[in-house]
């Protein structure tokens, strides 16, 4: 039986790294080029992890309608670190920072 749809390209962060990225406002700031991408990809994660624990202490010291933006605010930071995670764990990268 022929395959209708290809497997996507295998992913190898070993010899990937990042490319010169600029960001925020009026692009101030700049990701470097060159940084390993498994790195990054660590960095990203626990600066999702630090987002998450800020999210969640707001949410305590919001009124009810503002503590729902919030708490949404907070999937998706949450969501987006378990993404980064799966693709760390798919390629086998071990993490000094467990997830939780």
């Amino acid at each position: 039986m022929k395959k209708l749809v290809p497997d996507p390209p295998s992913l190898d962060l070993s010899s990937a790294t990042t490319a010169s990225t600029p960001f925020g406002t009026n692009h101030m700031f700049t990701v470097r080029a060159g940084i390993c991408a498994e790195e990054a990809l660590l960095h990203a994660c626990q600066l999702l992890r630090y987002a998450e624990a800020t999210v969640s202490d707001a949410v305590d010291h919001l009124t009810l309608n503002d503590r729902s933006l919030v708490s949404s605010a907070g999937q998706h930071i949450e969501t987006a670190r378990a993404l980064i995670d799966a693709v760390l764990d798919g390629v086998g990268v071990k993490r000094i920072f467990t997830p939780h």
